[in-house]
């Protein structure tokens, strides 16, 4: 769930606030980060390392694609970088000699470049076949599937951090302890009725004139576990 699909929700909540009517105020629990993982080169998708909901770290591999062709390429331009740089050094050493000119040392001396270039850039499609995660977190949706051909560009699956979550909602603009960053705020959940303590993440700059209202973030601490993205609550004064 997208933070902007319940905006109007969270504020639909808090029209009644400006008549000075007393209304609870609800929250919707996001995680803390969201984003598509995607190929970076055109492959086969050999498999998954983790499984949807399973808990993954920083760097560790999620999925590994197909790096034969790659491989190969790289095997091509590293032979080629050698035999340039050989021929470089034999070109310098013919030069101090005298033997060869200037303009043949400066196109080995080239050539040698370029080869390096083809060699890293070789040498990084090959990485880009086994796809690392940015955070720690979880697969929440497969987008690409075992044996399916990947584009560059191609959303392969999402990924949340819900070690942390934000619980988002609206809040009265006049209530200083509700828009204070850092300021520690209780929740009750709906689907447990657990309490979450977090403390104010961001507090939006612009108000609803509509409402009196502001929209803040309030961070929690998940690492245990206890609470799902998608949770909705009630806070607690």
């Amino acid at each position: 769930m997208r933070i902007q699909a319940v905006i109007m929700i969270l504020l639909a909540s808090a029209l009644l606030m400006g008549d000075g009517v007393q209304q609870e105020i609800k929250t919707v629990l996001f995680p803390f980060r969201d984003t598509v993982v995607s190929a970076r080169v055109e492959s086969v998708l050999k498999n998954y390392k983790f499984l949807q909901g399973q808990p993954f770290k920083a760097g560790d591999t999620l999925v590994e694609l197909d790096d034969s062709r790659y491989a190969i390429e790289f095997a091509r331009t590293s032979e080629q970088l050698r035999f340039a740089k050989n021929t470089f050094e034999d070109k310098k050493e013919l030069r101090e000699k005298k033997f060869t000119s200037d303009a043949e040392l400066r196109k080995a001396e080239y050539d040698f470049h370029l080869a390096e270039i083809s060699c890293q850039e070789a040498k990084l499609n090959v990485s880009f076949c086994t796809v690392k995660a940015p955070f720690d977190g979880k697969i929440v949706e497969i987008m690409t599937h075992d044996f399916e051909t990947t584009r560059s560009g191609q959303a392969l699956c999402r990924i949340i951090d819900d070690n942390q979550l934000l619980a988002v909602m609206n809040v009265p603009l006049t209530d200083r302890a509700l828009t204070t960053i850092g300021a520690e705020v209780r929740i009750r959940l709906d689907q447990n009725e657990a309490t979450a303590t977090g403390t104010i993440y961001e507090v939006s700059p612009q108000a609803d004139h509509r409402t009196g209202t502001v929209r803040i973030r309030v961070l929690i601490d998940n690492r245990q576990g206890l609470f799902f993205a998608g949770m909705t609550g009630t806070l607690l004064k």
